[in-house]
């Protein structure tokens, strides 16, 4: 009897988008790549070249990259444990992780940067033989002193022979804790090696290489290595997203029972394997631009926050598609409830990861690792611009969210639901830019806050032609898995 009254409900959801909204999505793709090329172009004819545009499309990559690597993993994880609840929303899930391919094609300038061995993104890019880089190398106003856009580079002058006061250096710390066997003799010792809170890299000022960065260069950080995996990394996430898409798709049409069973079968392997991939994306990508710090949490760190974004964008997209009278039968009060609480569990986890990495760190105080926090204005002694994207993330990305979301009537309520994810999405893309753009210098200033319409288009850019590609496949197939065995089973939750 229940089953029946379900098959009749289901009977008028409205499962596909109208004609014309595939159109949407390939509009919102010309219009984001319209914004791509216009970055690049303000970038260009602006003080910095191309290279503020690089970087900006490395920030503006990460986050939706973070997002659809956190939506591939729930994909894996859903066939895993055979949760039967996220069944009828799971196809949003696949078209979020087939993206990857799209954000790996966006990726190309920043690995041809590594493949120019200039440093632009990378410092430790510029082969370690190179007695002399700038951070940023190509960055107009690190590569002269006089005329941004032509004139020789001022010659270098050694600050100690001048009687000037010397940059603060990391050289006193190594000594103190009898490390300096790290800096590579003939190079300048005891002249800048490693960043040092509230370091001043002036343009003209060499910055030596230590033997840390050396062997990274040679090994694990070799150019042709990284892009080596970087390109492996997602071209089997590609692949896996595919796979899982595909047949899921397929069974829309046959209602084959096997190929649940033959998804679930393969999850658990697979679930390891792009979990370690989307860890060492983390690594190779994102901590790797400051070859000096390293954090065991980081890969957890960028999971957990691209899957609280995640489903930020899966209470979204759903909200939006139901006020277009799509998935109404299928998709209740709820499927809202529970994926509320997914977004509140991973607003806990998320302070939980983000606080313990920096309270290890913290705590221990080793110059080697503080660094990296007082860069992006965690400390209170030496606060800089980032310190307000910090305190973003303690205040309005945990304290204010969690006691927003806990209730039970606010996840059930589709408004309270919208608001508080469109609310984390923006502290979410605050962390991406904490993460990635204190590691660049501008005019000689480690600690220069710089956001401006290169940043803001490649965001948007790159945001538009994510949407507008995955708008585009929602509308080439149904909204929502119709013959998987677990549909009923969705359909039927109750929360208590």
């Amino acid at each position: 009897m229940g089953s029946h009254s379900h098959a009749n409900r289901l009977d008028s959801d409205v499962t596909r988008l109208r004609p014309g909204n595939g159109g949407i999505g390939i509009f919102l793709m010309l219009a984001g790549l319209a914004g791509v090329i216009v970055a690049a172009i303000v970038s260009y004819t602006g003080a910095h070249d191309l290279v503020r545009f690089y970087r900006a499309l490395l920030f503006g990559v990460a986050g939706y990259l973070a997002i659809s690597c956190s939506a591939l993993l729930f994909v894996l994880i859903n066939h895993l444990v055979r949760a039967g609840w996220i069944t009828n929303v799971r196809r949003v899930l696949e078209t979020l992780a087939i993206q990857i391919p799209l954000l790996g094609i966006l990726l190309i300038p920043t690995i041809i940067t590594v493949a120019k061995q200039d440093g632009t993104i990378y410092s430790w890019a510029v082969p370690s033989d190179t007695p002399e880089v700038h951070h940023g190398a190509g960055d107009a106003h690190a590569a002269t002193a006089g005329d941004q856009h032509g004139a020789p580079a001022a010659p270098h002058v050694d600050n100690h022979a001048a009687g000037a006061k010397p940059v603060h250096t990391e050289t006193a710390k190594l000594q103190h804790v009898g490390k300096t066997d790290n800096i590579i003799p003939g190079y300048h010792a005891g002249e800048v090696s490693l960043p040092y809170p509230n370091e001043q890299v002036r343009p003209g000022v060499e910055r030596d290489f230590d033997r840390l960065v050396a062997e990274k260069n040679h090994g694990w950080l070799k150019p042709a290595f990284w892009i080596f995996r970087i390109i492996a990394y997602l071209a089997i996430l590609t692949w896996v997203a595919w796979y899982y898409r595909s047949r899921s798709i397929a069974q829309d049409a046959t209602g084959d029972v096997d190929i649940s069973s033959n998804l679930q079968k393969i999850s658990g392997p697979l679930l390891m394997a792009c979990g370690l991939i989307v860890t060492f994306i983390a690594f190779d990508m994102f901590m790797s631009l400051d070859p000096h710090w390293f954090s065991t949490m980081y890969g957890v760190y960028f999971f957990a926050s691209g899957t609280q974004a995640m489903w930020a964008v899966m209470c979204l997209t759903f909200i939006i598609l139901q006020s277009r009278g799509y998935l109404k039968e299928s998709i209740g009060t709820e499927h809202f409830h529970d994926m509320g609480k997914m977004l509140w569990a991973f607003i806990v986890f998320f302070a939980y990861i983000a606080f313990s990495q920096y309270m290890l760190q913290w705590y221990a105080n080793m110059p080697e690792e503080t660094f990296w926090y007082d860069k992006r204005g965690y400390s209170t002694a030496h606060p800089n611009g980032y310190t307000p994207f910090a305190l973003i993330l303690l205040i309005g990305r945990f304290i204010i969210p969690f006691l927003g979301l806990v209730s039970r009537h606010v996840k059930r309520n589709r408004f309270g639901l919208g608001f508080w994810s469109v609310w984390l999405l923006a502290c979410f893309f605050c962390d991406i830019y904490l993460l990635i753009m204190p590691e660049f210098h501008w005019a000689g200033t480690t600690h220069e806050l710089r956001f401006g319409l290169p940043e803001f288009l490649c965001v948007a850019g790159v945001g538009a032609l994510w949407l507008g590609n995955m708008i585009r496949m929602l509308a080439a197939n149904a909204l929502r898995p119709l013959r998987d065995p677990r549909v009923h089973e969705s359909l039927a939750i109750q929360n208590i």
